[in-house]
């Protein structure tokens, strides 16, 4: 079934309440699963569809097709594609300065992968023991050993030289060979002790070896077939203590640690990865049968909320112009730059959509980096009071009473400062008239009130404006300048000589408290008394 095809770049904006962040949701659901968005809207309505929507978006995002973040004001290019981070290394407890992905450059990486899958069989977790393995120094010109391993179907280990150790059954055997063949005591803690002794006597057909791609990635997973033998070569010494495997799944480029593990990867040739480090569940959905892995590429979606409030150049960077659909990776002008940090070419494949939302309230629309602006399409949502409709609380229509009240901000300031209608949905699902008449005291008392406050900068004269309360009586007005609810005190005239006092008008508003449980403060915002 052929499906629209949703841009690659849009932002969503309006007013704050609006749903934007929720309609993003379904976007991204939408994007990355279509045919199963299209079967749940044939199958769900109402609440029972959110519900599903979010259950299947929360699935995504623990398959890290769908990313979330949050641009502010200290996001930087580092968080966003690259930078360099310090770590300490778990075995000399000094510090090392790695270069570590960002989520946009993980997202691409994710998108971008090819899977090799040995077979569609499913992979039985159950008395498998785990281990992390290298498979070659990758900074110090051992990729071939990985390219090796992966042709004739075994790993090897570095250690142990061009030493057979078939008949070294446990560690001691091991380290009495390893200081015969040296001609000097090893010590008992010695690490080539360790791995060939792990290698050999401990790892069992069956068990499954991570392959790392450093200490942030993998790239491999292979299934252990048979026992260890000496691979005899002319060709080097070491990378010579050899087992049989099968592999499960390699992908290029190597997926990032969040996808399989819960920690760091330590520099640690070899070990045994506990369920502590690794996530089975993560595990088990990596090797679940699934055909013809390499014949689809999945949409991938990174959410930006607030997205204006971060600083679009400082975080984009050169890749800014990467986003657009006719510099993607396969597109007829296609772009590649290189990373500062690692020095490696770079691309934003097709099939990496980027979802932005925007408060216009926070920042105006007008004031958006140009360069942004021409690369992403925008769509406006505003105020939908029609979802409140036949929803009364106090006897006041609540659609009424929200196009009435934007309807004074848009007349006071703008249409970039409305009120969205997702602050009241939270009221429909509430039966008790009792419990909801409280719930809107709450949100106007504690969300919309210190909203119109922000938006008309505490003239709380045009605020009472906007909640109709010139025309009520003073006990049912939100904001009062009545001297019995100003803690009685002092007047104009007892501040200021006659001749100025006549001059000013007294500007000392208060909220009144007492307004919130009052049905007509409410009422009064639809109607004169």
């Amino acid at each position: 079934m052929d499906f629209p095809i949703p841009p690659l770049n849009q932002i969503l904006y309006g007013p704050p309440g609006t749903g934007k962040t929720y309609e993003t949701t379904k976007i991204a659901v939408n994007i990355a699963e279509p045919q199963w968005y299209q079967d749940a809207l044939a199958k769900y309505d109402g609440a029972e569809m959110r519900q599903a929507v979010k259950t299947k978006y929360d699935q995504l995002l623990a398959d890290q097709r769908v990313i979330f973040t949050t641009f502010h004001q200290s996001f930087s290019y580092e968080d966003f594609i690259e930078g360099i981070r310090a770590n300490t290394d778990e075995q000399s407890g000094g510090i090392r300065y790695e270069i570590v992905d960002g989520i946009f450059k993980q997202l691409c990486d994710n998108a971008d992968v090819k899977v090799q899958a040995a077979s569609d069989e499913a992979i039985n977790l159950d008395g498998k023991r785990i281990w992390k393995m290298s498979l070659g120094n990758t900074q110090g010109g051992e990729e071939y050993i990985f390219d090796e391993c992966i042709e004739q179907g075994y790993v090897l280990l570095g250690y142990g030289d061009d030493i057979d150790f078939t008949n070294c059954h446990d560690r001691r055997a091991v380290r009495k060979l390893l200081e015969e063949k040296e001609g000097a005591a090893v010590t008992n803690n010695n690490y080539a002790v360790t791995s060939v002794n792990t290698f050999k006597n401990e790892m069992r057909k069956g068990d499954l070896i991570i392959v790392p791609d450093g200490n942030h990635r993998f790239r491999a997973i292979a299934e252990i077939t048979g026992d260890y033998a000496f691979l005899e070569t002319d060709e080097r010494v070491g990378y010579q203590q050899c087992r049989s495997v099968k592999w499960l799944r390699q992908y290029q480029p190597s997926l990032p640690r969040e996808r399989l593990f819960l920690r760091a990867l330590s520099q640690m040739t070899l070990y045994e990865l506990r369920y502590t480090t690794v996530d089975k569940n993560k595990l088990e959905q990596l090797l679940a049968p699934e055909k013809n892995q390499d014949a689809e590429r999945k949409p991938h979606v990174l959410i930006i909320d607030e997205i204006n409030r971060g600083n679009i150049s400082r975080i984009f960077g050169e890749l800014i112009t990467l986003l657009e659909p006719s510099k993607r990776k396969g597109a007829h002008d296609a772009q590649t730059a290189v990373l500062p940090y690692s020095k490696t070419p770079f691309t934003v494949p097709d099939n990496v959509y980027v979802i932005g939302t925007m408060n216009t309230a926070d920042k105006s629309l007008a004031q958006l980096d140009l360069a942004l602006r021409r690369r992403f399409s925008f769509t406006e949502m505003l105020p939908q009071p029609q979802l409140l409709e036949r929803v009364s609380v106090f006897g006041v229509d609540l659609e009424k009473m929200l196009t009435l009240i934007n309807q004074r901000i848009e007349v006071l300031l703008d249409a970039e400062h409305l009120i969205g209608h997702s602050y009241f949905i939270p009221l429909i699902s509430i039966e008790d008239e009792t419990a909801r008449q409280q719930a809107l005291a709450v949100l106007f008392k504690d969300k919309l009130l210190p909203l119109l406050q922000e938006y008309f900068f505490d003239d709380h004269q045009r605020i009472g404006w906007v909640l109709n309360d010139p025309a009520k009586k003073n006990p049912n007005r939100f904001i009062t300048t009545d001297e019995a609810l100003k803690d009685n005190l002092p007047g104009l005239q007892q501040l200021f000589p006659p001749d100025i006092a006549d001059q000013l008008m007294d500007r000392r508003y208060r909220i009144n408290e007492l307004a919130f449980a009052r049905p007509e403060a409410y009422k009064g915002i639809v109607s004169v008394e």
